[in-house]
């Protein structure tokens, strides 16, 4: 398994929304470091977990949701925008839906797109596929 910074995998298991373990064998994420999204306090990332369950579950396609962390020392906070895809029903996977998401900071701005499939407990997961 790659070696991940702490904030790199809290980053990628609030993005995820599911916990790092879940995942069987994760591709280099050491891309993370360079993004705007790292930025993220980690005491905000249960609080952005939570949003992008809420988004998932609840917003219609083609809806934006905003979401903004603190300001982390004295800088400016990441705002993201969270903006899903019509959920599709799967054979294989079950219920699936795309989202994306503007991710900004300080006049840095980036995209990011996943999809996601419900799990038997409601939870969300990214899917691989």
């Amino acid at each position: 398994m790659p070696a991940f910074s702490p904030r790199t995998a809290a980053l990628l298991c609030a993005f995820a929304v599911l916990p790092l373990g879940a995942i069987a064998a994760p591709p280099s994420l050491s891309f993370l470091n360079d993004t705007v999204a790292i930025h993220i306090p980690a005491k905000d990332l249960p609080a952005f977990k939570a949003a992008v369950a809420s988004t998932l579950n609840a917003s219609p396609a083609g809806s934006a949701v905003e979401w903004s962390s603190s300001a982390r020392r004295g800088g400016q906070p990441v705002k993201v925008l969270l903006k899903p895809g019509l959920a599709v029903q799967t054979q294989a996977a079950g219920t699936c839906r795309p989202l994306a998401a503007d991710v900004s900071r300080r006049g840095a701005a980036e995209q990011w797109s996943f999809w996601f499939c419900q799990q038997a407990d409601g939870s969300w997961k990214i899917s691989g596929h």
